[in-house]
């Protein structure tokens, strides 16, 4: 069975609309940035509004500033799949990284 592929960097944690655009993440106040995307484990997008106080396992991504950018509803088989957790929080989006290495001869 084909599931939803999630983007290289893609986080893991436990997520609640607490009053959009304030959400929790992994039990501490966090925030969904301007455009920010809730899909539901059928892809469907989801307004924050509907499920306010619902508590959900996610994949997120953050934007630049550290907003939550795009937020999938884990279905319990993509549940079960491992993913780096809120330990890494940044690891999504380093800007100042490199493959480049120095020529020295």
């Amino acid at each position: 069975m084909g599931g939803r592929t999630f983007p290289i960097g893609t986080l893991r944690g436990k997520f609640m609309v607490t009053n959009a655009p304030d959400v929790e993440l992994d039990g501490r106040p966090d925030r969904l940035g301007a455009g920010a995307r809730i899909r539901s484990g059928q892809n469907m997008l989801v307004m924050p509004g509907a499920i306010v106080g619902q508590k959900y396992l996610v994949n997120y991504t953050r934007d630049a500033a550290g907003l939550l950018r795009e937020v999938w509803i884990l279905t319990p088989d993509e549940a079960t799949a491992s993913r780096e957790s809120l330990d890494k929080p940044f690891l999504n989006i380093w800007p100042f990284t490199s493959n480049d290495t120095l020529n020295t001869q």
